[in-house]
């Protein structure tokens, strides 16, 4: 009975000091390590190097040479000589109307022809021997030149009863039939010149006051998978388009061994202009539009928002002409939490080479 006490006071004073220290609400030391203080952020560095600065653009090839060949005159499909994909000569005999019609307006104005002649010759006699006046004469003259006109005419539209080519090319499209009633400026053949294409690009100012006639392009055409194509600027329109802020440029190419074809959807690639030393940053530190751009600046621990200005981009890099040096660090994630004075820890850079190489050497342990 009486050893009972000394023990429960010894119990109650240990339940005290338990509780009392509880009630501290402080943490030990090794906890408050572990607490980094801050913002956690990735940064990365700002360096200087070199930087190309590319133009890319998309845009569909189109033939410089391609021409709707009409009947000229209306007529009868007799004989149709060439098929669609069939590369054609210059002059290249296509396709024959019948020309009955106008071979008998031709005899026809021939005929007259003769008949005013022999008036004229007539009249030179008459003039001589002054049975008829000048003015009689000149117009007998006239007359006779106009019908000349005539025949001339209606020897071209004899020769237009035969459809031919216009240049060297490949026939992309036959519109007719034979026995086809045609009327006149009906079409009859599409006809491209494949060796010669031309792609037009709409550039914006900003980057077209850097391009230049000669300048080599390089593109690929989507059809042909990764297979590289070289062309070069043939111009460069001297205006700026109003409604878009852009300016049209031609891109011209030599395709004479003919990979190419009108119609591909090509991807061009112009490198305009090449710095060998100046101040680069990554693109996924830059916040903003490009008239407004604002990076966040590690700086005493701190991530301090600042302007900036921005030049050329080439792929994850973008050009600095203001507001950042090089040495600096910028935060690349994390920007959401942060505002301008926000204390930031730096977390450490992950070492993409070691831990491909760690997972590898985990995979051949499992196998």
């Amino acid at each position: 009975m009486n050893a009972r006490p000394p023990l429960l006071c010894t119990l109650a004073a240990g339940l005290a000091t338990v509780l009392a220290g509880c009630s501290t609400g402080t943490a030990s030391p090794s906890a408050d390590k572990e607490k980094p203080a801050g913002q956690p952020v990735e940064v990365a560095r700002v360096e200087r190097g070199e930087l190309t600065a590319h133009y890319a653009a998309t845009a569909t090839l189109e033939a410089e040479r391609e021409a709707t060949l009409v009947a000229e005159v209306p007529g009868t499909v007799l004989e149709i000589v060439v098929e669609e994909g069939q590369r054609v000569r210059k002059g290249q005999l296509l396709a024959r109307l019948d020309a009955d019609r106008s071979r008998l307006q031709l005899r026809e104005a021939e005929a007259d022809l003769q008949r005013r002649r022999n008036d004229v010759e007539r009249g030179e006699q008459l003039l001589a021997r002054k049975l008829i006046p000048a003015t009689q004469h000149d117009q007998a003259v006239s007359d006779y030149a106009m019908r000349r006109a005539d025949v001339g005419l209606a020897r071209v539209n004899v020769g237009k009863a035969e459809i031919r080519a216009p240049f060297d090319g490949t026939v992309t499209r036959r519109w007719v039939k034979r026995g086809q009633l045609l009327a006149h400026n009906a079409p009859v053949f599409d006809v491209a010149d494949f060796t010669d294409l031309r792609a037009d690009l709409r550039v914006p100012e900003r980057d077209a006051s850097a391009l230049a006639a000669n300048q080599p392009v390089r593109f690929t055409a989507d059809a042909l998978g990764t297979r590289e194509f070289a062309a070069r600027i043939e111009r460069v329109a001297p205006v700026v388009d109003r409604s878009s802020g852009t300016v049209g440029v031609t891109v011209r190419i030599d395709n004479r061994d003919l990979a190419l074809r009108p119609g591909q959807f090509a991807r061009m690639d112009i490198a305009f202009r090449h710095f060998d030393d100046t101040v680069l940053m990554p693109k996924a530190a830059v916040l903003g539009s490009r008239n407004a751009a604002v990076a966040y600046v590690i700086r005493d621990g701190k991530a301090v928002r600042t302007p900036i200005r921005l030049g050329y981009e080439n792929g994850a890099r973008v050009q600095v002409l203001e507001g950042v040096e090089a040495g600096s660090e910028v935060v690349v994630s994390g920007h959401a939490a942060l505002s301008d004075g926000t204390a930031v820890h730096v977390l450490p850079a992950i070492d993409t080479t070691a831990a491909v190489r760690n997972l590898a050497a985990l995979g051949g342990k499992r196998s």
